[in-house]
């Protein structure tokens, strides 16, 4: 039988470990609801079975082992439903990897943290964890008893939260070379080779004068940061595409408008492979946006981008020019009836 890509049964990786006496991997998840975290408190009729002589840590996040045949990102789904039923919530980032430091008598642990989103409902008691409650960043450092290596990436909670959608910690949607969703992997493996592929939403917005709005990407973006480029973002786990159009274009430009799919291309690149769905929309603002994902927004007028007039000032990306060609019917049309009007 083989085990992922790798040509070995199941038996013989077990034997493999044995003699290597790996260390044990652990997922353990962080879900964010507004300010506060969600803390658990372990069963204790299933520590009693597990440790006899009595076990101090009461409250911590959710989390368990990595099955053999899972990936860390599958088992904090599995975790996020098992342990915390009633829970909605989104998979976000990777926020840290650490040793449990001893912690854990029975094995060398190291622990993997991803941040959630929370989106709904409220957890249930169950089998793992019998009691919850949600706890702000000051109260994770004073509660008794709450798990020492948890207490360990309290500090990088607000980083994790603040950068939640521009690292390359993210955890998107990976689809295969048929555009068919497959799984999910953190963005940086999947901005490391073009031999495997994600999606996008990249949305162009005019206003009613046939202005383009584009937007200057934040300084601390891993790529193209600075340039001047169209709304939009990565399908992440958990979103629809069109979810995901929604979603950008409300965090970078502070706006919800009617957007309709023009069409669904590839961008190939040396280091990456990248569906994109061109979304198109209308809309005169008022215009905000985060500044953790944009400098600013400037309105240009799309005859000028393609004749290269703004090529001095602004350093507006490449893959602007063919959109602005695709969509010339639309702004060309809101030029005309904008003009009409005066």
């Amino acid at each position: 039988m083989k085990y992922g890509k790798y040509k070995i049964t199941k038996e013989q990786q077990l034997k493999e470990l044995i003699s290597r006496v790996p260390p044990i991997l652990n997922v353990n998840i962080v879900i964010v609801k507004k300010d506060k975290f969600l803390i658990g408190k372990r069963n204790l009729q299933r520590i009693d079975r597990v440790y006899p002589n009595g076990y101090p840590v009461k409250w911590l996040f959710p989390g368990g082992r990595v099955k053999f045949d899972e990936v860390p990102e599958q088992a904090a789904i599995r975790i996020l439903n098992n342990e915390t039923p009633g829970i909605k919530a989104q998979l976000k980032k990777l926020i840290a990897v650490l040793s449990d430091k001893g912690h854990d008598v029975r094995a060398n642990g190291v622990s993997i943290y991803y941040l959630f989103d929370y989106k709904s409902g409220e957890p249930r008691a169950n089998n793992q964890l019998t009691e919850f409650k949600w706890v702000n960043r000051e109260d994770l450092f004073n509660i008794n008893n709450f798990h020492s290596t948890d207490k360990g990436i309290v500090r990088e909670l607000d980083a994790a939260i603040r950068t939640q959608n521009t690292t390359e910690d993210e955890i998107l949607v990976e689809v295969d070379k048929n555009n068919k969703v497959i799984g999910s992997a953190v963005k940086r493996e999947l901005h490391n080779t073009n031999k495997r592929y994600h999606r996008a939403a990249h949305i162009v917005i005019f206003n009613s004068k046939g202005e383009i709005i584009l937007q200057q990407r934040s300084l601390t973006k891993s790529h193209g940061a600075g340039l001047w480029d169209v709304h939009g973002g990565h399908q992440v786990d958990g979103q629809t595409i069109e979810q995901t159009a929604m979603a950008e274009l409300s965090e970078e430009m502070g706006i919800t408008t009617n957007l309709q799919l023009k069409e669904v291309g590839i961008h190939k690149f040396k280091d990456q492979s990248e569906f994109y769905y061109l979304f198109y929309g209308i809309s005169d603002g008022p215009y905000g946006y985060d500044r953790n994902e944009v400098e600013q927004l400037r309105a240009f007028d799309p005859e000028k981008i393609l004749n290269g007039s703004y090529d001095k000032e602004y350093n507006i990306m490449p893959h602007i020019l063919p959109y602005i060609k695709k969509l010339k019917d639309v702004w060309m049309g809101l030029r005309k009836n904008y003009s009409s009007r005066q």
